[in-house]
């Protein structure tokens, strides 16, 4: 089989000739011992060099942008990846460079700022201050009011997926190519998660133009030849929902499944990924939703696979192997073991892909990545 025959048997729940394998992100660090030469492909350090690029100028900024994908390109092949998802590398562009690592983004439209640091040791980009953090409400109301007064809806428009329709030219028809389209309420900073009990309407108009935009880009990506959609977005950590079963039903719920109706349409998997510990809301999010898949399954929150299977048999996973734990500081023989247990407990009759629970993060060690996926091809066979 083909790599992305092997994807779209697995999305079909039939068996293929083995369990698929790829990752959504793998850090600059890892991606550079694995091709043996400096590489950008994900995690803070790409993000701040796409920053940094963009301080010196905007051609700066693009060729950084199109050397990530290349490398991020180049590392699938080399990692034989079954399907491909674009790399999120981008830190856009400042309007002031206040230190050697941190950058301020303005934008004069809404009137609001944000500032970003970039720490080389946690290979993290976080934000230091920003409107929303030191004014709050007032802030996101600014902000969404402008939004809601300049939003234009919008039509399916394959132009605009550019990187998406470079990956299909790289990689089809040899690797499943997912497209991306995403719903969340920021939690970030919490100022949004105080508006779901006081300015209920600002989250409604926030997802509702996110909903309509993410609908539009399912229909544009599906008649470029996505494979399937790659979306969802963070809404729980490992204590549980950020918000309440009640809200996500009321919010999330009939925009979510107005997304995948739209895949449904097309024949595609659409793919929720969040981490945390998801059961309080797992009926809505992954049985009335629509939604057919789940990724970055979060074994420190407790969300095992076997569960998973046993309780939400519809599902096609994606990943659980521990990239907090094995793959961090685990032996090779861990690794290797922490695989199979998560193929044994999924891989059955299909709808399972191997990979992380989230990412190969700068503190994975590149050995055990590598035992993990040669794992995977030898134990993985059907």
């Amino acid at each position: 089989m083909t790599p992305r025959e092997r994807v779209l048997t697995t999305l079909r729940f039939q068996e293929p000739d083995r369990v698929p394998f790829f990752e959504q992100g793998v850090a600059s660090n890892v991606a550079s011992e694995i091709l043996g030469r400096s590489a950008v492909t994900g995690g803070g350090g790409a993000r701040y060099q796409s920053m940094l690029a963009g301080w010196q100028s905007g051609e700066a900024y693009q060729e950084m942008h199109e050397r990530a994908r290349d490398d991020w390109a180049d590392l699938i092949d080399v990692m034989d990846m079954d399907a491909v998802t674009g790399a999120w590398t981008s830190g856009g562009i400042p309007t002031a460079r206040l230190d050697d690592v941190t950058f301020r983004f303005d934008d004069p439209a809404t009137d609001t700022y944000t500032i970003q640091r970039y720490d080389a040791d946690s290979d993290t980009v976080y934000e230091v201050d920003s409107s929303l953090r030191s004014e709050g409400m007032s802030a996101l109301e600014r902000t969404m009011a402008y939004r809601m007064q300049h939003y234009v809806p919008p039509s399916p428009n394959p132009d605009a997926y550019t990187d998406l329709k470079w990956y299909i030219d790289r990689f089809h028809p040899r690797r499943a190519v997912a497209g991306s389209a995403g719903l969340s309420i920021p939690n970030r900073p919490e100022v949004w998660l105080e508006a779901i009990a006081s300015r209920r309407h600002l989250v409604e108009s926030h997802l509702d133009m996110q909903c309509e935009q993410a609908c539009a880009a399912i229909e544009a990506q599906a008649g470029l030849g996505a494979d399937f959609i790659w979306g969802g977005g963070d809404l729980a950590a490992t204590r549980g929902p950020l918000y309440s079963p009640r809200d996500f039903r009321e919010l999330m719920l009939p925009r979510l499944k107005k997304m995948t109706e739209v895949c449904d349409r097309h024949g595609l998997v659409y793919f929720f990924r969040t981490d945390g510990w998801l059961w309080p809301i797992t009926d809505d999010l992954f049985v009335n939703s629509g939604v057919k898949g789940f990724g970055e399954i979060d074994a420190v929150a407790g969300m095992d696979l076997g569960e998973i299977r046993a309780k939400l048999p519809h599902l096609v996973l994606w990943g659980n192997v521990d990239c907090a734990g094995a793959l961090v500081g685990g032996t090779p023989a861990e690794v290797a073991a922490e695989t199979r247990s998560c193929i044994d407990k999924a891989a059955a009759g299909g709808g399972y892909i191997l990979g992380s629970s989230n990412v190969i993060h700068s503190e994975c060690q590149t050995s055990n990545f590598e035992t993990m996926v040669d794992t995977c091809r030898e134990y993985g066979v059907y």
